[in-house]
């Protein structure tokens, strides 16, 4: 079973969860484990199912119900179990984890956020920034960095970027979709950064001053 753990600061992984889950649903068997609830939408709330389901993962590991009340069919070959409804309700231990793995074992891809890197073995870990903590140190195996400024070019923070041990997997920008980002991942490929010459980084940053004094 492969594992994959998606850190991101500002929650916004559950997207990019839904996309990368339902292209490697096309041949793969895929369960989707969340372990922090967030404020405004959890994985419930991705595939339809907001309010519908009563039991989430903590309640297993209370030992209130069975696998079979927390994991939840949703389209083919994807299942999931929602974050604590309550994030303070158990103090989730490495021993949990490790038994949970053995009874879940039949899915071949297995997808979780929310979880600390260290309750977890063997996984690859995907952290999504945005361009404000390109130059914060974080440990991961990947990285994308997502960003909705229509100026921001990646190239201006080429040396930044290389610079870092985690795999580039490329810029995810406002209306695009995740295709690429998966494709590198899945095909173990760096993103290509072109270099930026300095008159045409010259050009750029007067036209984003023109934007904000106008």
């Amino acid at each position: 079973m492969d594992i994959y753990l998606i850190n991101s600061k500002n929650q916004n992984e559950l997207k990019f969860i839904k996309d990368f889950s339902k292209i490697l649903s096309k041949d793969k068997s895929v369960l989707i484990l969340s372990f922090e609830r967030n404020k405004d939408c959890n994985i419930e709330d991705l595939f339809d199912m907001g309010g519908m389901i009563t039991y989430d993962i903590c309640d297993y590991f209370l030992d209130l119900v069975g696998l079979e009340k927390i994991i939840r069919k949703t389209c083919e070959n994807i299942d999931f179990a929602i974050a604590p409804l309550i994030n303070s309700k158990y103090k989730i231990k490495k021993e949990d984890i490790s038994n949970l793995l053995e009874k879940i074992n039949y899915y071949d891809v297995l997808i979780v956020n929310g979880l600390d890197k260290d309750l977890i073995d063997d996984k690859k870990i995907i952290q999504i920034t945005d361009e404000s903590e390109i130059n914060e140190d974080f440990d991961s195996d990947y990285f994308f960095i997502e960003s909705n400024d229509k100026y921001f070019d990646i190239r201006e923070y080429r040396d930044e970027i290389l610079a870092k041990s985690s795999k580039f997997l490329g810029l995810k920008s406002k209306d695009t979709s995740y295709e690429n980002i998966i494709s590198n991942l899945l095909n173990e490929k760096n993103e290509n950064i072109e270099k930026i010459g300095f008159f045409e980084k010259l050009k750029k940053k007067l036209a984003k001053w023109n934007h904000i004094f106008l």
